[in-house]
Formats: structure tokens, C-alpha cells, sequence
């Protein structure tokens, strides 16, 4: 196989389930699992035999996985009516030192679950035993194993422990290998080693001519993209979390010469006052919005029959920014953020704001339902700019209030802050760490 500085010794557990139910169990069982030894005699006591785990000696800087699945198939085959077992995969459990200052690894090799066919017993070839049975009488000065054997075998028990307490461990231990998951697999015979066909490569019984026919038939792909989460067993559902249906998918683009805009004179001087609606800005602050918007439209009805239009309309827009200048947002510079509320014990709830800012102070407003949360008066709060301009901290000790939003644009909401409280001259280039706190 090599050099012997180059190989490596290394033991190998190849276990199996007794059924297909112990791998979806929490609790683990040794009495579930057989794993695999063989009996070798005793020195100078030929008729008393001990048992020892598999082992051979690999390639350091080879193909680890393939070397040791060959040489379990290898071992299995004579036990097996020459039909070998598939190892799911080679799995790296830990090493354990050995005499004369050299360590061993021991690789963990799962195979399919035990089936009703008849094993065929030969002398010195291995069989399953019964995890449950080695483990009850295995210790590290037990005649019945090897040293080196038990220490492995106590280890591998408590790793087994372990393993049943990780979610979806074990299924992801025993579940198909990749060469398993394949349901068709067609090969290219123009594609040969040196140039040359290569029967190696057919597969399934096609032959060459075969294979050619199947890769015709098949829908070409331009482009092939991997899902990085086949074979992680992560546990998903049906359930969906929202559904928006766009009521014009499908229509096409709309004919825009068919929209007609008002003249000017209609919408300003007309008899129908559901004009006047149309221009009032949609807010669902708590404020007297719904009394302002009828009192404009109640002076609109008066002004129209008794004054002249310049002064009926001068009028009325006064009223209108009037009300607007006592919205709490009025003029003010919005940015987005998150904000993270603990929602129950276990998890937290993200809520997408929009963050304002204007001469009264520090608003936030649901970016989803316009929703005005929270709004703060200079002089009411503090603030801190975070870690690399991520986030800004608010502290109010009036309204009891500590919270943080999350965003990029926090150093722009601090500055803007520090200006338009006063706290930052026209002659100040940047936000500094001494003037975090408002």
C-alpha cells in the first residue's frame, strides 16, 4: 500500500441499526444497534478467543473515506454471499493513543439496517453482535477484548449517547449516501479515458448507443445550479406565511393614452369638493385628522358662495398647513431602520420603521401600516451612536423608554440630530465619540 512512514493505522466501527425505528428515537438504547468484530485467538491460549474491532493501515495523504469503505467491503464480503455492505459514509470519531507513543483514529462506518438474510459464518471472519451484549461485559481490563478495543467501544457508546441528543443526528448518520440518492445516471461516451470508450462509465445496463439515445432525449440545460441544502435534512413545512395576489398579473402593460388628467380649472374652482379629499395626505396618527379634513371642506362650501377664488384658495391652504405643521412628523427627514421587540420568551419580533427626524425631535412610524409608534421631544431623551455606524440607541427616562433601531444610516440620524438640537455648529465636519450622547 505504500511506504510505511505514509500509512496510518486506524480501526474501524461499522454499525447498524436492528430497525428503522431507533433512528427517529431520542432516547438512546444500545440493545438497538449490532456492530461489527471479529475473534482472533489468544496469545499462547488457542482455544480462547478475544474480540477486536476492525483494522488496517491507510494512506495518510490519500482518499481516507474510499480506503476504508473498499477494505469494510472487503471484510463483509465472505459473511455476506459475496455481496459486500454499502458503508453510508466514513465518519471521524476521535483518536486514542497506542504503545510506543503512536496514535490511532477510530472511523465510524454506518451501514443499512439489518435484513432477514442468513450471514455466512467462516473462521476468522467477522459478525455482528449486539451492541447491548459487547457493552455489558466490555471494560478496559475485560480478557474477553482487546485493550485498545474496549477503551474504543466505551467511547463509541457515549458517543452514540450524544449523538441521540443532537436533533436529527442519527437519521443524518444512517441516512442514504450520495451514490444512493442517484436514480438515473447516464455517461457521455464521447467523453473516454485517453481518448478511448470507457465501459466503466455505463451505467444502469445502457450501452454506449443506448446512453447516446437517452442524453438526446433528455431537456438540455443551459445552466445547472446545486441546492446547497440537498441531503442537510433540515426539517421544513407547507405552511405559508403570508399570500399576495397582484390582482393585474397577466393584463399587461395598461394604455396610458386612455388616462385623461383634469384640466386645472376643474380641479380648483368645480363644484365637487371630493377634490379637495384627494390632496389631504393619508396618516394614521391619532390627531384630529378626521374633524381638520370636514372643517376645510365646511370653509371651502362658505368661501366659494361669498369670496372671491384668490382669497378663497389662500385661505383654504393656510387651513390645510395649519393642521399639517401639527403633525408631529411635519417636515421631517425619514430613514428606515429595524427595531427587535421581545415578543415572548423564546423569540423577537422585527419591526420595520421608518426613523424621522425634524426640529421637534425623533419619530418612528411602522414602514408597513404608517403607524406612529413613538415620538420624542428634544430635551425628553438621549442618544448614542453604536459600533461602526450599525445602530443608534435612545434613552428616555420621561417615558421609561430604552430601545435600539438598527441601521445603516445611523451616523446620518445622529448627526442630523446633534444639528437640529443645537448641539452641532455649521462649522462641525464630523459626528466625534464626545458628542455621542444628546
Amino acid at each position: 500500500m505504500g511506504n510505511e512512514d505514509t500509512l496510518e493505522d486506524v480501526f474501524v466501527a461499522v454499525i447498524r441499526p436492528k430497525s428503522q425505528v431507533s433512528l427517529s428515537s431520542k432516547e438512546y438504547r444500545a440493545k438497538a444497534y449490532e456492530i461489527l468484530l471479529i475473534e482472533v485467538p489468544l496469545e499462547g491460549k488457542e482455544k480462547k478467543r478475544k474480540k477486536v474491532l476492525l483494522a488496517t493501515k491507510i494512506q495518510a495523504a490519500g482518499d481516507k473515506s474510499k480506503s476504508i469503505l473498499d477494505y469494510v467491503d472487503e471484510t463483509i464480503r465472505p459473511i455476506s454471499n459475496n455481496q459486500g455492505f454499502i458503508g453510508k459514509r466514513v465518519v471521524h470519531m476521535k483518536k486514542f493513543p497506542l504503545d510506543g507513543g503512536k496514535e490511532a483514529s477510530l472511523f465510524v462506518v454506518p451501514v443499512s439496517v439489518k435484513d432477514n438474510s442468513k450471514p455466512v459464518y467462516g473462521a476468522g471472519s467477522p459478525s455482528f453482535y449486539c451492541f447491548q451484549d459487547i457493552m455489558r461485559v466490555c471494560s478496559e481490563t475485560s480478557a474477553h477484548f482487546c485493550p485498545i478495543t474496549s477503551k474504543m467501544l466505551l467511547a463509541l457508546d457515549k458517543w452514540l449517547a450524544e449523538q441521540h441528543t443532537v436533533p436529527h443526528a442519527v437519521p443524518a448518520l444512517f441516512r442514504p449516501a450520495p451514490v444512493e440518492r442517484v436514480k438515473t445516471n447516464v455517461s457521455n461516451p464521447a467523453y473516454g479515458s485517453e481518448g478511448k470508450p470507457s465501459d466503466e462509465g455505463l451505467h444502469m445496463g445502457y450501452t454506449a448507443l443506448e446512453i447516446k439515445s437517452k442524453m438526446m432525449s433528455l431537456e438540455k440545460a443551459d445552466m445547472c445550479i446545486l441546492n446547497p441544502l440537498y441531503g442537510s435534512d433540515l426539517q421544513y413545512t407547507n405552511r405559508v406565511d403570508k399570500v399576495i395576489i397582484n390582482p393585474y398579473f397577466g393584463l399587461g402593460a395598461p394604455d396610458y393614452s386612455k388616462i385623461q388628467i383634469p384640466k386645472r380649472e376643474k380641479w380648483q374652482h368645480g363644484p365637487n369638493c371630493e377634490n379637495l379629499k384627494s390632496i389631504v395626505p393619508i396618516s394614521k396618527v391619532k390627531s384630529k385628522a378626521y374633524h381638520w379634513t370636514h372643517r376645510i371642506l365646511h370653509e371651502y362650501k362658505a368661501l366659494s358662495t361669498s369670496e372671491g377664488v384668490s382669497k378663497e384658495m389662500h385661505h383654504l391652504q393656510r387651513l390645510f398647513l395649519q393642521n399639517c405643521w401639527d403633525i408631529p412628523t411635519y417636515g421631517a427627514a425619514f430613514f428606515t431602520g429595524q427595531v427587535y421587540t421581545k415578543a415572548s420568551a423564546s423569540n423577537h419580533k422585527v419591526i420595520r420603521v421608518y426613523v424621522g427626524v425634524n426640529t421637534k425631535g425623533l419619530h418612528l412610524m411602522n414602514m408597513e401600516t404608517k403607524v406612529l409608534l413613538i415620538s420624542l421631544e428634544f430635551g425628553t431623551f438621549m442618544w448614542q451612536l453604536g459600533h461602526a455606524d450599525q445602530y443608534f440607541q435612545i434613552h428616555s427616562g420621561d417615558n421609561k423608554m430604552n430601545f435600539i433601531v438598527h441601521t445603516k444610516q445611523a451616523g446620518l440620524i445622529v448627526k442630523l440630530l446633534m444639528k437640529l438640537s443645537g448641539q452641532m455648529t455649521p462649522n462641525d465636519k464630523s459626528v466625534t465619540d464626545k458628542y455621542a450622547y444628546g
